[in-house]
């Protein structure tokens, strides 16, 4: 009798049995796959995720986006030069970059709870003296402090929390906590603007360094080391194949004369720097850039704008590029279209040119950060991360070249065309460069392929 449950009778036919086999098993998945999504979606990783994004919109994105409303209004205000100002961002982003691996030490000697608070109380306060100094020098040193405090607050040191915190959504997180830089550029260099026109630079440098001062309660109320540090587990799920494929990871330990021969780290290093000194030197100066082709004031700032929201999105969107194919086939991906979409910007001076390349541009520059660290993690591993990433970061140095070659691009031929051909060219060697390296040679080769 027992068998005779499974023949059908004379009125179920075996067509409408298998349909309701195949419809019963995709509501059970259906309701498994919500289940995993609305557990994942409610992760505390991802608060940790918005705070980091918070600390680069209020301190690293914020003071480098409105510097496109401030250059002008600095000029007239104390008479400094556009190539003043350009080689004091440079410096800025020469501390900044030195901070890097120092944060990165720090993250395994302090709490990063006290890290992050300490960057958003010194950051804040540096950012609102900005406004009240008249010596280009003092200018070039608090300018310092605050990218220096941005890279504390989220940059790197958000960076190496995540990665504590996150493994099969590592990528995502990564473009989670770095679209907060883009972000700031979508809508802080506009308030600044309308800051400075009603208020005057000083009151506009004390409201935005006053709301980045702000954040440290939030980042002492909320964040916290680890995720056991509450009672949690990486990616906020028990039974994590990717996280277990990670942990089974063979580590072995490098020290900086293995890294120094290893050939990946050249050639990221470079690449990486090549793509941030592109970015930073292309958006420090892109509403000025906008202004020279005839464009008022509001709506060039319009279309900055409009790049760095483009560019929050396209953070977000490499993240996922990278978990769902593999950072190392997304680098090399970044690096072409980053070449291709800014190289727009010699095109007619027309409407559609110019959209044209800021969302092209947008898009393909704001996964630099992203997949940065990404593709590290991937060819060396997770726990060798935090030690590679460390010294890896010092190439983030030449990213303060661009700064300095656009402005002096603008100095000596009136416009930023010099600048910009040059960083089409490196932005193509580097994806030359990055094509070189093969996917077996990384450490997660084997995880990504058996968990994707």
């Amino acid at each position: 009798m027992a068998h005779a449950n499974w023949v059908p009778n004379a009125n179920k036919s075996i067509f409408s049995l298998v349909k309701s086999f195949f419809r019963n098993m995709a509501w059970s998945l259906l309701f498994t796959r919500h289940h995993s999504l609305r557990r994942l979606l409610v992760f505390y990783g991802w608060k940790l995720a918005t705070i980091g994004s918070c600390g680069n919109l209020l301190l690293q994105g914020s003071v480098f986006y409105t510097m496109n409303a401030f250059i002008e209004p600095l000029v007239e205000l104390h008479g400094w030069s556009r190539a003043g100002i350009g080689l004091s961002m440079t410096f800025a982003s020469a501390m900044m970059t030195l901070s890097m691996p120092i944060g990165i030490m720090l993250t395994n000697k302090m709490s990063i709870r006290l890290l992050m608070t300490l960057g958003a109380f010194i950051g804040g306060l540096s950012y609102v003296g900005l406004g009240y100094v008249d010596d280009i020098r003092l200018f070039a040193a608090l300018f310092a402090i605050v990218w220096v405090c941005g890279q504390i607050c989220g940059g790197v040191v958000a960076t190496m929390l995540m990665n504590r915190w996150f493994a099969a959504y590592r990528g995502r997180a990564f473009g989670l906590v770095n679209m907060g830089t883009s972000l700031s550029g979508a809508f802080l260099p506009f308030v600044a603007l309308v800051l400075v026109d009603t208020l005057g630079v000083s009151w506009a440098f004390s409201i935005l360094g006053g709301l980045a001062f702000l954040l440290f309660p939030l980042c002492w109320r909320i964040i916290r080391n680890t995720p056991e540090d509450i009672g949690l587990t990486v990616d906020g799920v028990a039974a994590n194949p990717f996280a277990a494929a990670r942990e089974e990871e063979k580590v072995i330990p490098m020290n900086w004369r293995e890294l120094v021969a290893s050939r990946q780290m050249w050639i990221i290093g470079v690449s990486f720097g090549i793509g941030l000194m592109a970015v930073g030197g292309v958006l420090s100066q892109l509403k000025p850039r906008f202004v020279d082709t005839g464009m008022s004031s509001y709506v060039a700032m319009g279309f900055m704008c409009l790049t760095a929201l483009l560019g929050a999105v396209g953070k977000y969107a490499w993240g996922w590029v990278c978990d769902r194919t593999t950072p190392l086939f997304a680098t090399k991906l970044l690096f072409l279209c980053n070449a291709l979409s800014l190289a727009c910007i010699f095109l007619p001076h027309t409407l559609f040119n110019v959209i044209l390349f800021v969302v092209g541009y947008g898009a393909c520059m704001g996964g630099i950060w992203t997949v940065f660290p990404s593709v590290v993690a991937y060819l060396y591993g997770k726990k060798q991360f935090p030690h590679v990433y460390k010294y890896i970061s010092l190439f983030v140095a030449v990213k303060s070249l661009g700064y300095a070659a656009v402005g002096l691009s603008h100095s000596l031929t009136g416009n930023y065309n010099m600048a910009y051909m040059g960083m089409v060219i490196l932005l193509l060697a580097a994806f030359a460069a990055t094509s070189t390296i093969r996917e077996h040679e990384a450490a997660e080769g084997n995880v990504f392929s058996t968990c994707n």
